[in-house]
């Protein structure tokens, strides 16, 4: 089956009519056939989220055009246009975060050897290079230069590449039909899904450990550094979601969601898993990502999300400062608190499932998201190189 018109033609002709007759919303089309916000009827999707299938097929508004199950060419090539623009950008943050990661503590190495030259009379230890690397690493300048590369990065490259994909990053905080209420509720919710994933992810991790191999953990121990803390605290419950979620369900899955928000969803939280880079942050990362792009597209804002993502990160480094302070006491009102939020979690969760739809995709949906995804080339490069650094360090660990 192909398009009522050839595509060409229509294009040609939408141009030549556009002074007579601007492009408009619907309701300006006679008898219009196609919703461009909904051009496959697909009932389960939140239309408020959608963004406009003209930019995709631009004859979409014509009447009598039909899309039919398989896209020809061109619709591919415009769909693999904006994959490749998000394997493109996600790459370039890669690049990016690294080589400003790296630049920033040579500098602040090579200030520290300056300083510490000049204290001891230009006489050093031997063994300097790695007494300062051992103090850089366990020092509040190390979780500040870590925040400044990925959350500069994530900033620049949700601006620019929202620019390029023409989506003006006020639209990702459309707030629809959302209070108070919402947030307890996904908060309780997005506390269930940490608790779950924390047991299913040890229990993999064991599992792998019983046939030789032992997964990649990060050293996420904790200073007792008064400054250490501070910024460990504003970095992971403050900057963190706000700058993760710009760029993985604001400039991600709203580009993925072009075509399906089933298919955005599900993507852009496996990508917030694989960014991880080992198996336990990947399947709290990946569950926890599922939620927040379903809250997201429900809500069409990012506010949600980032208020749940905050909510998960506060409670790990509230556990994590009572564990390295010995508050006994807070440690034991905090742990009463938590495991009430997450049974009543727990309960809101599994009402959600039975009452609420989670995007589903319709066959035309199926022919032009993930298997069409696979031939998009930027979008692989990203997936395997984030993959294969999961792999590295499995391998590194089990060594």
């Amino acid at each position: 089956m192909r398009y009522a018109y050839d595509p060409d033609e229509l294009e040609q002709k939408q141009r030549q009519s556009v002074t007579e007759k601007p492009e408009t919303d619907q309701e300006n089309c006679e008898d219009p056939e196609i919703d461009p916000k909904n051009p496959f009827r697909n009932e389960t999707e939140f239309q408020a989220y959608n963004s406009d299938y003209g930019e995709i097929v631009p004859q979409i508004r014509m009447k009598g055009c039909k899309i039919p199950l398989f896209p020809n060419d061109r619709e591919k090539k415009r769909i693999h246009r904006y994959e490749n623009i998000v394997g493109g950008f996600l790459l370039l943050h890669l690049v990016l975060m690294n080589v400003l990661a790296l630049v920033l503590m040579g500098g602040f190495s090579w200030l520290q050897g300056v300083v510490d030259s000049a204290m001891s009379g230009g006489e050093l230890p031997v063994n300097y290079s790695e007494l300062a690397w051992n103090y850089f690493e366990n020092s509040s300048a190390y979780i500040a230069i870590t925040m400044l590369s990925i959350a500069g990065c994530s900033i620049l490259v949700t601006w620019f590449g929202c620019r390029m994909t023409k989506i003006p990053v006020s639209n990702l905080f459309q707030t629809k039909e959302f209070h108070a209420g919402h947030a307890l509720i996904y908060i309780a919710i997005a506390l269930c899904i940490q608790t779950i994933t924390g047991y299913a992810a040890a229990g993999i991790t064991e599992l792998l450990e019983g046939v030789g191999i032992t997964a990649f953990e990060p050293d996420l121990s904790p200073s007792k550094e008064v400054k250490t803390v501070l910024i460990s605290f504003i970095y992971s419950v403050i900057v963190a979601p706000i700058t993760e979620e710009l760029l993985v369900r604001g400039f991600v899955m709203k580009n993925l969601s072009r075509v399906s928000q089933h298919f955005g969803i599900i993507m852009s939280a496996f990508f917030f898993g694989v960014w991880h880079e080992n198996i336990a942050q990947f399947v709290l990362a990946f569950c926890a990502g599922c939620f927040f792009g379903y809250i997201t597209v429900k809500h069409n804002s990012l506010i949600p999300s980032i208020i749940a993502h905050m909510a998960v990160n506060l409670c790990a480094e509230i556990f994590s400062v009572c564990g390295v302070y010995d508050w006994d006491l807070a440690g034991n009102l905090m742990n009463m608190v938590y495991t009430i939020l997450v049974i009543a979690g727990l309960i809101l969760l599994i009402r959600m499932l039975i009452t609420e739809r989670f995007p589903s995709t319709t066959p035309e949906q199926a022919e032009r998201g993930g298997r069409l995804s696979l031939t998009s080339p930027l979008l692989m490069i990203v997936m395997i190189c984030h993959i294969g650094s999961s792999i590295y360090y499995i391998l590194l660990e089990s060594m």
